[in-house]
This record gives C-alpha cells, sequence and structure tokens, in this order.
C-alpha cells in the first residue's frame, strides 16, 4: 500500500515512462546506517531519482548498480551532527531538508533553505510538503521566503501536472 501523501502525489503529478527506481532499503539501511521516511521510499518506487520540470531536483540513495559517488547519503553518518539531511535542492540554489531530530524517521519535517531568505520549517513528511506545493497550498515566495522566480516555476508546475492530467500526456518529472 502507497503513503497517501504519494497517492496524492500521484494524482497531481504524473511518473515518469521508466516509473521509479527499485531500492533495496535493507541493503541502503546496512551499507549506510539510515532508515528513510515510508513517504520517501514511496516516492522513490513511484518516482525515483529525477526534476520536477528541470527545476526541483530529487536525490535518492544509490541503486546497487550505480556508478557515481554522489548520491544522498554521500559522506553522512546517521545521526547527522547537524540534524540534516539534503533531499532536494532547485536551480535557484534552495535547498530542502529533512530534520532529522527523531529517531523515528517517519517523524522527520523538512526544513527549506532559501539562497536569500534563510531558513523555513514545514511540520510536514517529504511527500506532504511536495503535495502541498504542487497543489498551491504553500506559496514559496510567501512562506518560505523563496523568491518571485521560484513562485512562478511552482505555479508552472502545477499548470503542466493539471494539463498532463487533463490530455492523460507523459509527467513532467525525469
Amino acid at each position: 500500500m502507497v503513503h497517501p501523501a504519494v497517492g496524492q502525489l500521484l494524482q497531481l503529478l504524473p511518473t515518469p515512462p521508466d516509473g521509479g527506481d527499485a531500492l533495496d532499503w535493507g541493503r541502503v539501511h546496512a551499507e549506510f546506517g539510515w532508515r528513510l521516511p515510508g513517504d520517501y521510499r514511496d516516492f522513490v518506487a513511484a518516482y525515483g531519482m529525477g526534476t520536477i520540470n528541470e527545476t526541483l531536483t530529487i536525490v535518492t540513495p544509490p541503486p546497487s548498480d550505480y556508478p557515481f559517488v554522489h548520491h544522498l547519503l554521500y559522506g553522512r553518518t546517521y545521526p547527522p551532527a547537524d540534524g540534516l539531511l539534503l533531499w532536494g535542492a532547485t536551480d535557484y540554489a534552495d535547498d530542502f531538508y529533512w530534520r532529522c531530530t527523531d529517531s523515528d524517521p517517519d517523524r522527520w519535517t523538512v526544513a527549506v533553505r532559501s539562497r536569500t531568505h534563510g531558513w523555513h520549517d514545514y511540520p510536514l513528511g517529504m511527500a506532504d510538503f511536495l503535495v502541498n506545493l504542487l497543489s498551491g497550498k504553500i506559496k514559496p515566495a510567501l512562506h518560505a521566503g523563496l523568491g518571485i522566480e521560484q513562485q512562478a516555476t511552482f505555479e508552472s508546475w502545477r499548470e503542466e501536472a493539471r494539463q498532463a492530467r487533463e490530455a492523460d500526456e507523459l509527467g513532467s518529472f525525469s
């Protein structure tokens, strides 16, 4: 059964043509020492590593055959000394983190670091945050201090996702 927020996200943002990434989460935990939130694991299964409209990049742990060094957990030990784990970033140099202050990853919340307006916290998990962002309930320019360019980008994501759903075309996650 898919996490409820990921189910909502699937209504807002169609999956990529090739689907998501199948990761061995037991291997990830054994190799890197991290347990990751259930909504994130379901997101990765549905969408995999990629970007939303080539603007917001979502990072993942490495699949077993991943040829590159840099990935979600590269150089990160659990628990993180700074209490943060980066899971996404925009082309505008805004970063999306989990606040890993609870031993239960399903209780981690989202923190956004805007390059121009500092930090803003959301009492939401990653998938709920994305649902609220893409549905317009979170207005980045007003709440997180993100710039007007980002607000226009998020508005275009919502419009493209709506059009893709209506036309039953391929989505905008790649």
